[in-house]
């Protein structure tokens, strides 16, 4: 009899469906508003995703998969709280809003047109944290939606094939992911039970975050995944930190599982 094998990376907050689908406007900005983008490629295959909220009474929650090494400890959280310490209407166009987070230490953010937002750390030694754009949840819900991967193009011998095959395709339900292999539910034995039953993950949205897993149909790996949705919810930036997930890595010869050095991006289909 088989068995799935996970393999986890991200801790999945609780395994619940659209719990959060974005804050809601607050009365002074930047409160009540979450960001988009990346981190600074520094130390990862790519730009990895990460997603930022300002909350309620100056806090503040990022999500990515960050990582520090302090002293003689490798630290890897999937969340940094923090608090707003001051925000400063620079000009018409810009407002600065100093902050203190978890392991990163006092960070200054830059908001241009209250669109944009990027951030840098008064620690010298450490690089720009990231580059993010405003989201917009638009009451969007993951529920019934389908990603894929994008089909790769140009010359060679991935031309056809789908890039990121760990999340092609993958549904989401209500509580639980789904997915299709070959236009067919994965399925799976389970212990007592005499038919196939479809392969099922957790996962967990909290706004534009989404903690999820990925399926390996080859080898039955379930590996976790750390999705951030981009503004207009048809396409998702993705990332797993484990080895063996079907990502790109430059000692690869042959892009197999997509564009090397680019940021991994699902599509809703």
């Amino acid at each position: 009899m088989k068995k799935i094998m996970i393999i986890a990376c991200m801790a999945l907050a609780g395994c619940a469906s659209d719990s959060d689908n974005g804050p809601s406007a607050g009365k002074d900005f930047p409160q009540g508003t979450q960001w988009v983008g990346v981190l600074d490629r520094a130390g990862f295959q790519y730009a990895p995703p990460a997603t930022l909220r300002f909350k309620d009474d100056n806090k503040l929650v990022i999500y990515s998969p960050a990582f520090f090494i302090e002293g003689d400890n490798f630290v890897r959280p999937d969340s940094l709280n923090g608090v707003v310490t001051s925000v400063t209407e620079v000009d018409a166009s810009t407002v600065e809003v100093k902050t203190d987070v978890e392991h990163y230490g006092v960070l200054t953010m830059t908001i241009k047109d209250k669109q944009k937002l990027t951030a840098i750390s008064q620690d010298a030694s450490k690089p720009v944290p990231f580059t993010l754009e405003i989201y917009d949840p638009q009451n969007f819900s993951l529920i019934g939606t389908v990603w894929s991967g994008p089909v790769m193009t140009g010359t060679g011998p991935t031309v056809g094939m789908v890039a990121y095959p760990d999340l092609s395709t993958i549904n989401f339900a209500a509580s639980v992911t789904t997915y299709k292999r070959g236009g067919v539910i994965a399925t799976h034995e389970k212990p007592g039970q005499p038919k196939l039953e479809p392969i099922e993950s957790g996962y967990k949205r909290i706004g534009a975050a989404v903690f999820m897993y990925g399926y390996d149909e080859s080898n039955m790996y379930s590996f976790s995944y750390f999705g951030v949705l981009l503004p207009g919810n048809t396409k998702m930036m993705v990332y797993s930190g484990v080895t063996g997930a079907r990502l790109p890595y430059y000692a690869q010869t042959i892009p197999w599982y997509g564009p090397i050095g680019q940021t991994p991006i699902i599509e809703r289909q």
